[in-house]
């Protein structure tokens, strides 16, 4: 899943080199922003299906300042006054200001538009409220994953440097920092390392190397591309 900065990017990127015609696929855009799989048909739909304590309402479209608290990353949605509307769903871009959203200003296309959308009256007087995350389900079951942002700083370690904090476990270079905050990003651990304080990260590692059938003691060029692309 991406996180809150990649999820805008594609969205900008989406509305600049356009993958598809976006026409009435509001609620599919807004998840796939995050690579989340479908958790509803329709934008209304999909309100519904995420658990109230998810969600975080909207008592007053009307209310600027309600509006101005809506953060970066957020997919608002609207329930479009109810059946047979299929409501909207649209994704936050600067907090409070603006979002993307699908047809407002080019029918299929996805545009950077003013966070209220008022010229969709009809949407905005129906806007039920705002997640932070996605719905995912498992076994008639679910849980919910809020908005994530990266640790790593997107810098890539020298190979040899990764080698030398797993050959000496108290080294605490910013090779292992970084090795530490990509492991978290991509989901393995969960971590708060600070910089040339972290040594080699053995639950992380051994989480990843769990997933991935590897050799939790061996470091090796496929594993650093792995990790760092």
């Amino acid at each position: 899943m991406r996180n809150v900065e990649n999820a805008l990017q594609w969205c900008k990127d989406e509305s600049k080199n356009p993958s598809q015609n976006w026409h009435n696929l509001c609620q599919s855009m807004s998840r796939k922003a995050y690579g989340m799989p479908a958790y509803g048909g329709t934008a209304r739909e999909a309100w519904f299906n995420v658990s109230k304590k998810f969600r975080t309402d909207c008592p007053d479209p009307n209310d600027k300042a309600w509006w101005r608290s809506v953060p970066s990353g957020a997919i608002i949605y609207s329930s479009g006054g109810g059946s047979p509307s299929a409501g909207h769903a649209w994704v936050c871009a600067d907090a409070g200001e603006s979002a993307w959203s699908v047809d407002y200003k080019r029918s299929g296309k996805i545009d950077k538009v003013e966070i209220d959308i008022p010229k969709w009256s009809s949407i905005k007087k129906y806007t039920v409220g705002y997640i932070t995350g996605a719905q995912f389900y498992d076994k008639n079951d679910h849980w919910f994953k809020g908005l994530t942002y990266d640790k790593w700083d997107h810098y890539t370690p020298p190979f040899e440097s990764v080698l030398a904090a797993l050959d000496d476990q108290a080294l605490a270079n910013s090779a292992v920092w970084r090795l530490t905050c990509r492991l978290h990003d991509i989901g393995f651990g969960k971590s708060d390392p600070e910089r040339y304080t972290q040594t080699w990260p053995n639950k992380n590692f051994g989480l990843y190397s769990e997933d991935r059938g590897t050799d939790p003691d061996a470091y090796t060029d496929a594993t650093h591309l792995d990790i760092f692309g």
